[in-house]
């Protein structure tokens, strides 16, 4: 079951009165105890959707609005799968897609076919392929991936940014609709950042992601305009994407030191940082946890494994207001902290790129070594620390991680030339 499921109710749920369908399947009771004092009254009480059921008020909302029905025995069966036609019919209850292909009649759907006119608009919104013999397969269950597509049409929902989950691609049609879901909170996903977009989706569960995706519609406002990122934006400006692109930033409002302030912002190298660099984080899982002196960035879910010290975050990037310099810190036994960071160093330090090799073998070293004596007293290591200084042009650069194996740093400072 996904995380992050509610029972708040909708404010205003929008929907006319529509015809009742009865969608069959076997039942799976949901075990529990029918009384609840202070259950709401709903007009068409569901038999085996009692009161401790997490998507009672839900459900039970969706019945009285004539959106989803039950069977003449008045159970609803919430475990059994939905199949791709009953999908098609809830959809054409709510919403009209809009079209984006020709009519074309899958061989296995008649116009005699009791859910044609439904299944038609899922063809020409181009949702749902026949197979390699041009059949619908209308008993066919329903996936959660097919089930995204549908939503994100039908509510014309658009990704701003990225979703986090490790199983669905980030460039495909799904992906880009999953995003979309991801973003306006009407998917959560499972843990381990996956969300099994092939798995068969239970009738509970497509009729609550069709009231979250009704109830995200009703009562959101006018979108917020967020500007690009450019290199030549205003601090207002920029503070508005960190305000509104959930998708990338994750950062405490409340917090002053997490935010920018002009002197950090307007730095030509720290901008780059925020700006350019933001191109680079959309590629992986990693979001924006500050972006004031000290920008932090962190994946889902990441816990500091290493011994007490300086590193708080996954990856830092602590802007010098008095040399101009920033100084790099980070989670060497993560290699996607150390690739990431790698490439955000050289961005802000393109003259400095030949270290590149130079950082991932010292990073390399310190992680093997960490995962062979981290439960050794530092003191008693074999390993003693790898930290190096180079001299390229104007800059001594100290890198390496130390004994006590904290985390990794690259420190700048310039040096007068003789």
């Amino acid at each position: 079951m996904e995380r992050g499921t509610y029972r708040k109710k909708s404010q205003k749920l929008m929907m006319a009165t529509t015809l009742a369908l009865a969608i069959a399947t076997p039942v799976i009771a949901v075990p529990g105890n029918n009384s609840h004092a202070e259950a709401a009254t709903y007009k068409n009480p569901i038999k085996d959707i009692i009161s401790a059921h997490p998507y009672y008020d839900i459900l039970h909302e969706m019945c009285d609005k004539g959106i989803i029905t039950g069977y003449e025995d008045g159970t609803f069966r919430p475990n059994d799968k939905i199949s791709r036609q009953h999908a098609a019919v809830l959809i054409q209850r709510v919403k009209t897609l809009s079209p984006n292909v020709g009519l074309n009649a899958y061989k296995d759907i008649p116009k005699t076919h009791p859910y044609y006119n439904a299944i038609m608009q899922l063809q020409q919104a181009n949702l749902l392929k026949a197979d390699s013999k041009g059949n619908f397969n209308p008993n066919k269950d329903l996936t959660r991936g097919e089930m995204a597509l549908i939503l994100a049409n039908a509510f014309n929902l658009k990704a701003q940014g990225q979703h986090p989950f490790n199983d669905v691609s980030k460039t495909s049609d799904e992906g880009k609709a999953i995003a979309a879901l991801y973003e306006a909170g009407i998917t959560t996903g499972f843990d381990k950042n996956t969300f099994k977009p092939n798995e068969s989706l239970s009738r509970a569960h497509y009729a609550v992601f069709l009231y979250r995706a009704l109830n995200y519609e009703n009562n959101a406002e006018k979108p917020t305009e967020i500007p690009k990122l450019s290199m030549d934006m205003s601090l207002d400006d920029f503070k508005k994407v960190v305000a509104n692109d959930k998708s990338l930033y994750n950062v405490d409002p409340n917090f002053e030191a997490h935010n920018p302030k002009e002197a950090s912002f307007n730095d030509p190298r720290h901008k780059k940082l925020l700006i350019e660099g933001a191109d680079i984080v959309k590629k992986t899982n990693f979001k924006y946890k500050a972006v004031g002196a000290n920008i932090q960035l962190e994946e889902p879910y990441w816990v500091n494994t290493l011994p007490p010290g300086f590193m708080s975050t996954q990856i830092s990037m602590l802007f010098d207001s008095k040399t101009k310099d920033i100084r790099f810190n980070f989670d060497f036994t993560s290699e996607e902290a150390v690739n990431l960071t790698r490439e955000l160093f050289k961005l802000a330090y393109p003259e400095l790129a030949s270290l590149d090799s130079k950082i991932n073998e010292l990073a390399k070293e310190a992680r093997e070594a960490y995962a062979a004596e981290k439960n050794v007293y530092h003191s008693q290591r074999e390993f003693t620390g790898n930290e190096t200084i180079e001299y390229i042009g104007d800059y001594k650069i100290t890198l390496g991680a130390g004994q006590r194996l904290e985390y990794f740093r690259i420190d700048l400072e310039k040096v007068s030339q003789e």
